[in-house]
């Protein structure tokens, strides 16, 4: 339970701090945004349909938690492919086609 906490805590201060490193003409504050999020998704899987609806409205975030999911260990991995965006209808639609029901 504390362990929960700190890790959660420490990913919103990495959050707030690549916030700010974001408005400097460093490239670092993108990521560390990232590796915020994927603290706190690790953390609380709650957090896991957040970080999936940020990474399916915006591009630039899906492709650094990619990056970060091909280099990153194990846990890591598992929570990229757990919030990857291709879950949506159509995705859906097509594996349901193959079942030999159809579907309105």
């Amino acid at each position: 339970m504390i362990r929960r906490i700190i890790t959660s805590l420490a990913g919103a201060l990495l959050i707030v701090y690549g916030v700010i490193a974001a408005l400097s003409p460093l490239p670092a504050g993108a990521l560390l945004i990232v590796l915020g999020m994927v603290m706190i998704a690790l953390a609380n899987p709650a957090a896991r349909p957040l970080i999936r609806t940020m990474r399916r409205k915006w591009p630039w975030f899906d492709r650094l938690a990619t990056a970060l999911g091909r280099r990153g260990p194990a846990g890591v991995r598992s929570l990229v492919e757990a919030t990857k965006p291709d879950d949506t209808i159509l995705d859906r639609e097509d594996r349901d086609e193959g079942d030999g029901h159809s579907h309105p």
